[in-house]
């Protein structure tokens, strides 16, 4: 085997192993909707778990580079130049991938789970355009995690009373009581893909590399024998 076929190797086992790491921290929110709620699809924690970041992003857009990637070692059955050359370029949608779900993963990390950035649970509550994800809109991010270090941060329900007349409006206790939950799904799951989806675009990008070169340089892979 050659180092080229070493290091590709390797680059497909760990990606393989980050796209399901990706793939699970993406459906826990999911699975702790339908656990909260009962229902599916009603009441996420973040609106951002539903741009599946690591499902889509860093798990199956990166699975066929791990799939390539794999078949291109030693004794795979495309140990060969033209499957280095697909798993190099199989590895640059998995780039595209990683980014997505990095990126994604900030969003969420600077908004806050839904809750505390709407004050509410509905999925009517999101704004799935993509001028969410601009670059003003990036720049525009505040990364100071309030969110996480207040001690609430539901908004009051008004009640119809005022305060003039000496009565202070109360929360929302249903959201109150499930609040500190909510904050530690959303901050571990994202923070978590944001790490993931970073290795995963070095790795992608060593991936890339590491094809071309065998693609350059040729594999171990030696012709049939001559004899019978």
């Amino acid at each position: 085997m050659t180092c080229t076929e070493r290091w590709s190797s390797c680059n497909g086992f760990f990606l393989l192993i980050l796209s399901l790491l990706a793939i699970a921290f993406n459906l826990t929110p999911l699975i702790a909707d339908y656990v909260e709620d009962g229902r599916l699809f009603v009441s996420p924690i973040s609106c951002y778990e539903w741009w599946l970041p690591g499902l889509v992003g860093g798990g199956l857009l990166v699975l066929p580079a791990v799939s390539m990637t794999l078949a291109a070692r030693k004794k795979g059955s495309c140990n060969s130049r033209g499957g280095m050359l697909a798993s190099a370029l199989l590895s640059v949608l998995s780039i595209i991938g990683a980014v997505y779900c990095t990126i994604i993963s900030l969003f969420a990390v600077a908004k806050g789970p839904l809750v505390c950035e709407t004050g509410s649970h509905e999925l009517s509550s999101c704004d799935y355009t993509l001028a969410n994800l601009s670059s003003n809109s990036f720049k525009e991010l505040r990364f100071d995690l309030a969110w996480l270090l207040n001690s609430t941060c539901s908004p009051t329900v008004d009640l119809g009373i005022t305060a003039a007349q000496g009565i202070i409006p109360k929360k929302d206790l249903s959201i109150e009581l499930n609040e500190d939950t909510q904050k530690i799904i959303h901050i571990t799951v994202f923070v978590a893909l944001a790490i993931i989806g970073l290795v995963e675009a070095l790795v992608a990008i060593s991936q890339a590399a590491a094809g071309l070169f065998g693609f350059i340089c040729g594999t171990s892979k030696r012709g049939q024998s001559q004899y019978a």
